[in-house]
């Protein structure tokens, strides 16, 4: 790698200044994959909910309750969730067998 490539280019001072007044505005900057024929969908929703007018009120409640919105899952909630578990103290034993042939195509 040159070390040319290996640089960061210089920043925008425009982007800087903008992502800095939505950072203080409480924005979070996002990033998510769509399928490309809902690029423009994900961004109106986007605007429609920074811009927190009336219409990011309805956008809101309505998806709420489309999707799980829930924080994901923490480590403690699943060590909680075996621990709760109807097998906890049984004696059980798992044992990989070895010794199986399988076909293993190599090309």
């Amino acid at each position: 790698m040159s070390e040319e490539s290996a640089q960061r280019p210089e920043p925008n001072p425009y982007l800087e200044r903008r992502r800095r007044r939505l950072k203080t505005a409480g924005a979070r900057r996002v990033e998510v994959s769509v399928p490309a024929a809902d690029t423009g969908l994900v961004r109106a929703i986007a605007k429609a909910l920074l811009e927190d007018g009336e219409d990011a009120q309805v956008l809101r409640s309505q998806l709420g309750s489309l999707v799980d919105t829930s924080p994901a899952r923490t480590g403690k909630e699943l060590l909680a969730f075996f621990r709760a578990s109807p097998l906890v103290g049984a004696e059980l034993e798992f044992e990989r067998d070895r010794f199986a042939d399988r076909p293993i195509e190599l090309s």
